[in-house]
């Protein structure tokens, strides 16, 4: 009897042990799915005011649109200041869903390179000229910088 039972808990131990191992092909097809994904979050900080104050800190997911719904409704049309992590660059949108009419500098969007921008009044825009973004955001996307 009691060489059944150790044989059926060593019998358990190699098919869990199995189990849990994974092939090499497999742990390498993970990781390479996850270099592919280049999912990297950090935060940015979004204020109402100037000079960062009355800020949230909303992660941002690179190559995924954000919009100004749901928990970020109050915020929509009321961004003053923004705080972007070094490494990143994010266009920002006058419009909801990351929509911009196509038309190169139209001012529905500026793009911002990681740093701190304490007024949105007079930011550098897309066609290298100053434009007022305050209180226009209404979406962003955000990547990683390329310098």
């Amino acid at each position: 009897m009691f060489n059944k039972i150790t044989s059926w808990i060593t019998a358990a131990f190699i098919v869990a042990g199995a189990a849990l191992a994974a092939p090499a092909s497999d742990t390498q097809a993970i990781q390479e799915r996850a270099a592919e994904a280049d999912f990297t979050i950090q935060n940015m900080a979004l204020c109402l005011d100037a000079n960062f104050i009355n800020c949230i800190t909303v992660p941002l997911v690179t190559g995924a649109c954000v919009s100004m719904v749901g928990g970020l409704t109050g915020w929509n049309d009321s961004i003053s200041s923004i705080h972007i992590p070094l490494g990143f660059a994010c266009t920002f949108y006058d419009n909801l869903a990351c929509l911009s009419s196509g038309t190169p500098d139209n001012g529905d969007s500026v793009t911002l390179q990681g740093g701190i921008y304490p007024s949105l009044v007079s930011i550098p825009g897309d066609n290298g000229v100053n434009v007022d973004f305050d209180n226009r955001v209404s979406s962003f996307l955000c990547s990683p910088a390329t310098y």
